[in-house]
């Protein structure tokens, strides 16, 4: 009821005013396009939290922006994608970046931390935008997503084509943050798996004289055949160049062997090497795998570096790893100590050395050689007979003149005055066992210092 005094207004003089009509692109309602962004952000975003994979972001923001997706690492290799062929896309971001060079967008990206569009070579709305997918504080690679399709459509419903190229650049961004989040966890659980790995490896080069059932799991675990043969091998190398030796031995090691068990350490990179399944011996596959990660190193960073091979005696069960890896380490460091550095060792060929190495220090070794024969190294100095060379190839060949002249390339009785003028210079009757016993074990070790002084 009207108040009094007042006229009534009937509803049809009550004044209306037009509702707008929605923004529209190409069509589309503006307000279906930004719900579709946001709805397509937050199911990024619960990816995030979940076990997820980089397949199943890449599938997501595939689908919803109806376009191609790729995620590449840092050398341009495909991790994932969704709706585009691999050469696809590096082939067309090559072409784009044109005389920009797709280095150069690439670290343009990673330098801003942001998405960024290529301008595509066929016409309006045929750019591709990269995203840098950070991982901390490095960019472990890049997120692309190509030229979407205006006539895909979407489980939104909404044309692929719709999106504008600030949507894009959202989308994709958003996108590559989770993405990072995925390969951060990736590196967390791969971080981990390495030091699990790192310690069984550890618990069987140790667990010597232990032959139980746990020892046995940890092998079989990291890969180890019982009954197969395998020989340890210890490659060491010092300075500050030895963590790059420990990359370039481990990378050359996996490519050699694939199915070798293969650990880096603090002072060395060591490899339980099986026996081929073809069949052969494991001491052969050991040496061949020590010789071309020493030549592999070589190759890399030249002959000098300080870096050498020791190869212990084969395993068949997990009990006896840590027995083949003391070998080789015994080896190796018999190695440096005679051979020098660039060389291979194998446990086996130590011969006497085994005992004479555990002498701490390699001049009272040096100090016994001269001692006994020293009297010969002077008269080699002053006249020029190889009195040792001689005195080596009599013992090699069971003290026969004969035999050692043929090697030596001389006549019989020419080793026959030679083997006389050494006992009359070092006082030493080779005839008698302990004074033969003294000569052979000095030769040793003057051949193995690779020295007369």
């Amino acid at each position: 009821m009207a108040a009094p005094g007042s006229t009534a207004r009937t509803p049809s003089s009550v004044p209306v005013r037009p509702t707008p009509s929605a923004r529209r692109f190409g069509g589309v309602d503006e307000a279906a396009i930004l719900r579709r962004v946001v709805s397509m952000c937050g199911h990024l975003s619960a990816l995030a939290s979940q076990n997820t994979e980089l397949a199943d972001v890449v599938a997501l923001l595939a689908d919803g922006a109806a376009a191609g997706v790729v995620v590449l690492d840092r050398r341009l290799d495909v991790l994932a994608r969704a709706g585009v062929g691999d050469r696809d896309v590096v082939s067309a971001l090559r072409d784009q970046a044109g005389v920009t060079g797709l280095r150069t967008v690439l670290a343009a990206a990673a330098r801003n931390r942001r998405a960024l569009t290529v301008p595509g070579t066929a016409g309006a709305g045929s750019a591709t935008i990269v995203a840098p997918v950070s991982v901390g504080e490095d960019v472990a690679g890049y997120l692309v997503t190509t030229t979407p399709c205006p006539s895909a459509v979407p489980a939104s419903g909404v044309p692929g084509g719709e999106l504008t190229e600030d949507m894009r650049l959202l989308v994709t961004e958003h996108a590559a943050m989770v993405c990072g989040v995925v390969l951060g966890r990736e590196l967390v659980v791969t971080a981990a798996a390495g030091r699990a790995r790192q310690e069984l490896v550890e618990g069987l080069l140790l667990a010597r004289d232990r032959d139980d059932p746990e020892i046995d799991r940890w092998a079989q675990h990291l890969g180890f055949e019982p009954g197969r043969g395998y020989c340890a091998v210890a490659i060491g190398a010092s300075g500050d160049r030895a963590p790059v030796v420990f990359g370039t031995v481990e990378a050359a090691a996996a490519r050699l062997v694939p199915d070798a068990i293969v650990a880096t350490r603090t002072d060395e990179v060591v490899a339980l090497v099986p026996a081929p399944q073809g069949g052969g011996s494991p001491v052969d596959a050991a040496r061949a795998l020590a010789a071309g990660c020493l030549a592999a190193t070589a190759g890399r960073m030249g002959m000098r570096t300080p870096v050498a091979a020791g190869v212990g005696n084969p395993c068949t069960s997990a009990a006896e790893i840590a027995r083949s890896y003391a070998e080789a380490r015994h080896a190796l460091l018999a190695g440096e100590r005679l051979g020098g550095t660039g060389s291979v060792t194998a446990f086996a060929d130590l011969g006497i050395h085994r005992l004479l190495l555990r002498v701490p220090d390699v001049a009272d070794l040096r100090g016994f050689a001269e001692e006994v024969v020293g009297a010969l190294i002077a008269e080699e100095r002053n006249g020029g007979m190889e009195y040792l060379a001689t005195l080596s190839a009599y013992f090699e060949h069971n003290n026969s003149p004969r035999r050692a002249a043929e090697k030596l390339h001389v006549h019989p009785n020419t080793v026959s005055y030679r083997i006389r003028r050494i006992e009359e210079i070092t006082g030493l009757s080779l005839d008698v066992r302990r004074d033969r016993l003294m000569a052979e074990v000095a030769v040793e070790i003057l051949d193995a210092l690779g020295g007369r002084r």
